[in-house]
């Protein structure tokens, strides 16, 4: 796809699981390996559930909107061994260290990346996250690049639905036709943006998952390196 595509771009919006914290790998991939790597058999439709079902449970905690990425998935972990029934300090922290070393590795380069890029394009997170998104930017040093953080746990509303990008949008102060969707999920990212106008770059990871009914990406990537090459 030509760089004139995005020529006229001003914005970007990124989504933030999967795609500034990884090049496109899932959190629930990422915890197939993990229990894997810790040596605890088990089924993944059994990981699933107690992975989603933690997930829930820190979307409704009030105390997890502050926490930083290291406490929080402390607490993640402990509630899929909680659910497991599995007592075992060593290997709950095991896992949060392996999830984490990895995470804050990507989130250090691309915070470099992000600081290129705000100099040309104003930048912003729509996140389905717990409510601590802003805080784990923060902490990242993402948030000095970014002019609009938006978690849907916060806001009561998350991505498929348009809100939140009109809401994003509407932050930077961008006609959706002058701005780029960046994410790794082409159900919740991509085609919500792209029906709303929007251009879209696809984070394509080690196994994506793309709908049946798929409409055309401007470009898809690997890793968000291949951004400049793209953009600038």
């Amino acid at each position: 796809m030509s760089r004139n595509t995005f020529r006229q771009c001003k914005a970007i919006l990124f989504d933030f699981g999967g795609t500034l914290d990884s090049d496109g790998e899932h959190w629930l991939d990422r915890f197939y390996e993990l229990y894997e790597q810790a040596a605890i058999d088990l089924p993944r439709e059994l990981i699933k559930r107690i992975f989603y079902q933690a997930d829930d449970i820190c979307c409704s905690d009030p105390q997890v909107d502050r926490m930083g990425l290291r406490p929080l998935m402390r607490h993640h972990v402990h509630l899929q061994f909680q659910a497991l029934e599995l007592e075992d300090a060593l290997k709950e922290e095991q896992m949060v260290d392996l999830f984490c070393a990895k995470t804050e590795r990507y989130l250090e380069r691309n915070c470099l990346l992000l600081k290129r890029l705000c100099s040309f394009y104003k930048l912003g997170v729509v996140s389905n996250f717990y409510g601590n998104v802003a805080t784990i930017c923060q902490e990242a040093g993402l948030s000095e690049c970014l002019a609009a953080v938006l978690d849907s746990t916060r806001l009561g509303i998350g991505k498929p639905h348009p809100q939140i990008f009109r809401r994003a949008l509407q932050e930077l102060g961008v006609a959706a036709e002058e701005s780029i969707f960046i994410g790794d999920s082409y159900d919740r990212d991509i085609l919500p943006a792209r029906r709303l106008g929007m251009r879209t770059i696809w984070v394509k990871g080690p196994n994506p998952r793309l709908p049946a009914d798929a409409e055309p990406v401007n470009n898809w990537i690997s890793n968000l390196c291949e951004l400049e090459s793209l953009l600038l």
